[in-house]
Parts: C-alpha cells; structure tokens; sequence
C-alpha cells in the first residue's frame, strides 16, 4: 500500500505550452510531488567519514562449496568445469569465489583435497549441506576451484577451518596456494615445502590468494563445535583460542561424547569384539590434566582427565597399553589426533560387541584468530586475514588490536503470512541490512581512527534464510532486496559481496533447485539474480558518487516503511551508471534523472530486469520469465525522463559528461 507524500506540486514544465515530463504529468494527475533523481560528481563519503574506494569486481562474488564436484559445476571425469557454466559465470559478471564454502567447510582440510584423484582422502562435512559430521568427498579441490576461477577471469577467498586445523596448518594452507615453488619454502613452520607439492599437482605459479577468512558465523550457537555455547566465552575462545569439556549435555550436538571412525563424524561407535579397536573423538586434540598450565586461551575450568565408559562402566586412561594384563580395562588417548586404542586381549581388555562406548573429554588446547592471523601472514605478508565473526561484539572485543577484514554475513528472514507482505518486510529488512554495515564501519572507525589502518569490510555471505515458499529465493521479490543489498553495500565501501550459492545439486525429486546463482546442473541458466547482478558488475572500475531523490513514494509493510526508488551511482571518466531498484511491487514510478551540469543531451542505454510479476522466477522449463530487456533513450540537458516500471531494475548508463567525474 502506498502511503500518501507530501503534496508539492512541481510545475517547472507543463507551463507557457511546454510538455511536462512522465514524472511531472503523474505529479499533476495525483497531486503527489513529482520524482527525480539528482546525481552529481562528487564521491559517496561512508558514515565513517571514508571515501569510498574504487568499486571493485569481487561486489559480484558467490559462495562455492566443495563437496559433490563443486555441487555440480565441475566435471571430474574431464577436469574441468561443467558445460555452460564458465559461459553463465562470464555473463554475470562473477569475479569472487568463496571456497571451500561455509557451514559445510567448517572441518575441511586441504590437505585431503589435493594430488591426483585416486590418493585423495575423504572429508566431513561441517553441516548445512551433505548431514553435519557426514563423510564427503575430495575430487573438487582447491586445484580444481582455481582452474575454474581462472576459466572466468575470476579470483578466490579461502575460509579456513577455526574447527579441526591449527594455525600451523592453516600457514600450511597459505604456503600450497601463495609460496613459489623454488625448492626452498617459505613456511616458517618448516616442513614439506607445499609450493613444491603444488608445482608437482601441475601449477609451479602461486595462484595469489589475497584474503583469507578465518571461521564461518561461530556466533550461531548451533555452529559452536568444540567452543562453548556460551556466547561471551565463544567469543573469546574464538580470538584467543582455549579449551573447552565435551559432554552429552550439549544441546546443540547429539553425540558430542561418543566415539567415531574416519571422517564420519555423525554415526557413533560401539565396540566391535575385535582386539586392537581404535576410535576417534569428534573434536582432536585432546587436553590432558596440567596441559591448561600456562596455556594462552580461554578454558572452561582446570582440565579434567577424560572419562570413557564401555557399556556404562569407566575405563582408566594409561600411558601404554604395553605390560597391562589381558582383563585390565585400559585405553590409550592420543591428545594431537584424538584417537582413543584398545587392547588386543593379551594386553588390556577388547570391548565386546555391541558394547556402548562414550568418553567426555577436554577439547583443546586450541589456537584462536589472533594466533591463526600471525601463523599465515608470517608466510605470505601481503595477504589480508578476515575474522568470520562478523559482528558488533568482535569489534568491540578486538579493540585496537590489528585484524586485517572483517567478515560479516548479511541475511534477513521474510515473514510468511501472504506474498505481498512477505515482499515488503522484506524490502524493509534491505535498509535494515545497510543500516548492519554502517554499524560495523562506525565502530571501526573508533577503534582504528586512521582511517589507513581501518580493517577492511567485507559481506561474505548474503540473501535470506528460513524462506517458506517453494523457490523463494529464486522469485523476483527476493532479487530485488538482493538489488538493494548491493547498493547499500557499494555505499558501505565493501571490498568483497559474497551471495549464496553458486549452485546446487537438484532436489531430492530429481527436480531442479532455481534457489542458487545459476540453478542446478545439469541445466545451468542464469536466474533472476544473475541477470541483476550482471548489470551491477558493469559499475566495477568506478567511484560510487552521491545521489538524491525527492518526491520518492513511501511504501509501507508490517514491519515498517520503505522508499520505492533505492539508487546507486557510480562514475568511470566520462560514464556515469545510475542503478535505480522500484520496489513499489503495483506501481510505475515515473522520475526524472538529472546529471552534473547539462553535459548528456543524447542517447542513454537502458537495461532492465523484470519480470510478470514479484513472485517470477527462471527454471529450465521457464528461463526467462525474469530477463533483461535493453533499450535506448533521449537525455536533454542533463536529464533524462524515465518511468521505472514496477518491481524492477534498471541500469542508466550515460556518457559525454565531458570531463572525469568521481574525484
């Protein structure tokens, strides 16, 4: 419903017999003031006080997971990526890749992913794709994502493992990607030299990973892991590292106390009647008595000695199983793996079959962000290191103290009870979303005045979450609050826009999953989202320069209002793009466009997504019921008359500005 504005009637034309504009006719037929869009030259300052910076390709960036070849964009069998997918991925604009993922790539080891194919180990699936603690496979590693990258012009983020790694072996992950393979390393851990294995997996160059995120939204509580469910001490724990007692009464995870066999970390174990049983805990390594002395980190007490039971009944830890006797129940740990070893019946007792087996134990000790950051910089110093808690509660608990990214992941939860008002929450939760980043940048700026020391801030994930309608995220309504994410994204000065998901396997039915960038294999299409973000990676290279728009109808939802015009301007020299996002799901909004000065008088190109209607949405058997229609139109003095059509997107591309513009 929209609400009335305020009552001006703007008559600068429609006077002495001259025509009136689209946007001053619709002002004299309603009474309401008519709409215009003033951009100028002068760059877009963020609430911090920063310029922002040039606009960079990676504000069109996807989320892409590892496991099922890529969720499907990659072709093992031929080693390289799927048909059509490099064709799409070009047309989108798509420059920033976030591998290996989020949620499922919280226990992911890169070790286990790389070398030819057969000797490849198997992975465990942090969760949200693939069962949590299930295993998964390795065939699209990060050799395999890089060439991919490559195939599109593209470049890489890395999240890495807070979860199961070190920082010794996330420097590990830096030197395979980064280090030249001169037979010498650079690793200051020492070691094998993984430039060196790099080279022999058939890339000597390093692929120059520049940022590198540490952990994937360790605030959520049902992604705690090994940390506490207690928020302030996961926090900690997250920045300092610790450790942490792992028990059946976590309310999170089942099976936190049970014993496990290779990387399926989801189906606990019971005893097997064999000699010589081994297990594995869910969360190596394992903290013994005295280990938390002197340790740095945040703990959750004085470490205990672990208690494992065998059908209900305690079994004592030693040393060695070497000299017990035949009945002893005794049991070795191995703190760096965490794997639990029984006897063989002549020394220490074999648990029978189907014997139950749990153990409560300390996880730990672990190393947090600040220790991970000085591990992998120390190989590669160019790199930028992202903390994953991306929130007010990190930036505040960091203070001063140097970390080079932050993170955030920028996601709203549409309400359910119709279309329409599911739609307008939705666009009222957009402003909700900018008003995030502006927060985050705020606060920065207290901690880090100068503003050339100021973290960089960066949206490593974003879209909605909990949507109910089947495809919802694939509708038009959803690309248009996208659209509005991004332009609140460019004003924020964001370095990297990561969206959720580059693709995904199809559904359980076999049918196609549209809620992704490109769809699902193996008919690849670009959605709605695609076609818009595809017009947004033409405004890379420019500088984001202020806009205003006056008479701009006020929309209203049960959760608040919303303007029905969001704009975004960038300026590249003499072009000038002006994204305009009419929100207003019924109506056209006619507007007038005016530039700097009266330099344009000419030909202004045109593109529009749209669609029938906000619930639209592009599948292999409907591909372009959302799509982008070009057009060409007459500016006159530095304005350009327009009527944005309802729930649609449009890019205003000018030229002949006759001078630079942006600086």
């Amino acid at each position: 419903m929209r609400l009335p504005a305020a009552a001006v009637l703007i008559a600068l034309a429609g006077v002495a017999g001259l025509p009136s504009s689209p946007a001053q006719a619709h002002s004299e037929r309603t009474g309401t003031a008519a709409t215009r869009i003033t951009v100028s030259q002068e760059r877009y300052v963020t609430t911090d006080g920063r310029p922002v910076g040039e606009v960079p390709a990676a504000i069109v960036g996807a989320n892409q997971r590892w496991p099922d070849d890529g969720k499907g964009i990659w072709n093992s069998a031929a080693g390289r990526a799927a048909d059509g997918i490099v064709r799409l991925s070009e047309q989108a604009g798509l420059d920033m890749l976030r591998y290996p993922g989020g949620t499922v790539a919280n226990l992911f080891d890169f070790r286990r992913a790389i070398g030819p194919q057969d000797q490849r180990k198997c992975q465990t699936s942090g969760g949200f794709a693939n069962g949590r603690f299930a295993s998964t496979d390795s065939r699209f590693g990060p050799d395999e994502n890089e060439k991919y990258v490559r195939s599109i012009g593209g470049e890489t983020m890395m999240m890495v493992s807070a979860i199961n790694q070190s920082a010794a072996d996330a420097a590990d992950f830096v030197e395979y990607m980064n280090a030249p393979a001169d037979g010498k390393g650079t690793n200051p851990n020492g070691g094998v030299n993984w430039g060196d294995v790099r080279a022999r997996n058939g890339h000597p160059k390093p692929y120059g990973i520049r940022y590198w995120e540490f952990g994937n939204e360790p605030y959520l509580v049902g992604q705690h892991y090994w940390w506490s469910g207690e928020a302030t001490a996961r926090l900690q724990q997250f920045i300092e590292g610790g450790w942490q007692r792992q028990t059946a009464k976590d309310a999170s995870y089942q099976d936190n106390d049970g014993l496990f066999r290779g990387c399926d970390l989801a189906t606990r174990r019971q005893g097997t009647g064999e000699p010589n049983q081994e297990y594995r805990v869910r969360f190596a390594p394992i903290a013994l008595p005295g280990d938390d002395e002197g340790a740095a980190g945040v703990g959750d007490g004085p470490i205990a000695e672990p208690v494992l039971r065998v059908a209900g009944s305690p079994w004592q830890r030693v040393a060695s199983l070497a000299g017990q006797a035949s009945d002893a129940h005794v049991y070795t740990v191995g703190k760096a793996d965490g794997i639990v070893r029984f006897g063989d019946g002549t020394h220490g007792a074999v648990p029978p079959a189907g014997a139950s087996l749990s153990i409560e134990y300390t996880s730990g000790i672990h190393q947090g962000y600040v220790a991970f950051r000085k591990a992998m910089k120390a190989v590669d110093p160019s790199i930028e290191v992202c903390s994953g808690w991306g929130r007010p509660e990190f930036v505040e608990a960091m203070g001063s103290r140097p970390y080079d990214c932050l993170g955030t992941h920028s996601y709203s939860t549409p309400l359910a009870d119709g279309t329409l008002t599911r739609y307008g929450n939705l666009q009222v939760a957009a402003a909700r979303r900018d008003a995030d980043l502006s927060d985050l940048r705020d606060r920065m700026a207290r901690h880090f005045p100068d503003a050339a020391t100021r973290p960089d801030l960066l949206v490593t994930e974003y879209g909605t979450l909990n949507t109910p309608a089947p495809a919802y995220e694939a509708r038009l309504a959803h690309v248009l609050y996208l659209a509005a994410q991004v332009a609140g994204q460019l004003e924020n000065d964001v370095r990297v826009s990561i969206n959720s998901n580059t693709a995904d396997l199809p559904q359980d039915d076999g049918s196609p999953d549209p809620a992704n960038l490109f769809g699902s294999p193996p008919d690849f299409l670009m959605t709605g989202r695609a076609h818009m973000l595809g017009l947004y990676a033409t405004m890379a290279g420019g500088h984001v320069v202020k806009s205003a728009v006056t008479g701009n109808p006020a929309l209203t939802a049960p959760a608040g209002t919303y303007a029905a015009l969001r704009v975004v301007s960038t300026c590249n020299g003499g072009v000038i793009r002006t994204m305009v996002v009419n929100r207003d799901a019924e109506h056209t909004v006619p507007a007038d466009v005016a530039l700097p000065g009266k330099g344009v008088t000419g030909t202004v190109s045109v593109s529009t997504v749209n669609g029938a209607s906000v619930e639209s949405y592009n599948a292999p058997d409907h591909p372009r019921d959302i799509s982008v229609r070009v057009s060409r139109e007459k500016a006159d003095q530095g304005v350009l008359s327009h009527e944005f059509e309802p729930h649609s997107v449009t890019l205003l591309r000018f030229t002949g500005q006759g001078r630079a513009c942006g600086s």
